[in-house]
């Protein structure tokens, strides 16, 4: 093996550690909630043992069946971006619990209402969350955006050398936004989107990262851009898109 190849070689595991250690933190924060989950089926598993020796009754048990909702809430809850569905699944886990103990009675349709009022307190939550975050930077209106889809569409193309934020909000509708042709001067921008029985498709420059911290009920968001593949760590510092807000019933889809 010649001097380079040795040299390409040693380099090469160098950067590779370096990558490791640095998303080796992002991997921790979600280490809760494989104990959670863990202990609940742990758990599951010992009452069914004891059952078969005939120790408990599981059918007795059975009236702790909310729990399977609880639980899945208590593992969200751990989550900083999913802190407000999980408080909503522990809240109607715990409504279902205390029906089954016969402490309270209602039926399930009396529920459905909960999912409007859960969308709104997640809308608001998101809404606080992205103006914290977008306080220590404000900018003028020149560089911010506010649109509304609101059973239409909208498409807009955003320019701004010194992108700072805004907020996008589509009910029953969508969005179409491209930043592939604006800049940032400052290390991060906040975008609160918000999708109630809608969606919101956003392209971003292949130099920018997204960071995602919006809540989810029924809905969903999804990252195909580029930039989410490792990166030299040589590189200069990229620029970080973070989104924040709701998706209700509706889709965020980010892609270069």
């Amino acid at each position: 093996m010649t001097q380079w190849d040795k040299d390409s070689l040693k380099s090469s595991i160098e950067n590779d550690i370096r990558n490791r250690m640095r998303t080796k933190p992002c991997r921790d924060r979600g280490s809760y909630h494989g104990v959670i989950w863990g202990a609940a089926i742990c758990l599951l598993g010992v009452v069914l043992l004891l059952d078969r020796l005939g120790y408990v009754s599981a059918e007795r048990l059975w009236r702790f069946w909310p729990m399977f909702i609880i639980v899945p809430g208590i593992a969200s809850f751990a989550q900083p971006g999913r802190r407000a569905w999980g408080a909503f699944l522990i809240l109607v886990g715990t409504l279902f619990q205390l029906d089954s103990l016969n402490l309270i009675r209602f039926r399930w349709v009396d529920l459905w209402p909960l999912v409007i009022i859960a969308a709104g307190l997640m809308i608001i939550w998101g809404s606080i969350e992205s103006r914290r975050v977008r306080a220590a930077s404000p900018g003028d209106t020149h560089n911010t955006m506010n649109v509304a889809a609101i059973f239409g569409g909208i498409e807009r193309r955003i320019t701004a050398h010194d992108f700072r934020g805004g907020t996008v909000s589509c009910v029953f509708g969508g969005a179409e936004l491209d930043f592939r042709d604006a800049e940032m001067e400052g290390e991060e921008a906040v975008l609160e989107v918000n999708a109630v029985f809608g969606g919101a498709e956003i392209r971003v420059p292949e130099s920018w990262r997204v960071e995602v911290r919006g809540q989810t009920l029924f809905g969903g968001y999804s990252d195909s851009t580029r930039g989410s593949a490792a990166v030299d760590p040589n590189a200069p510092k990229r620029k970080t898109l973070i989104l924040t807000g709701t998706t209700l019933f509706g889709g965020v889809e980010v892609k270069n």
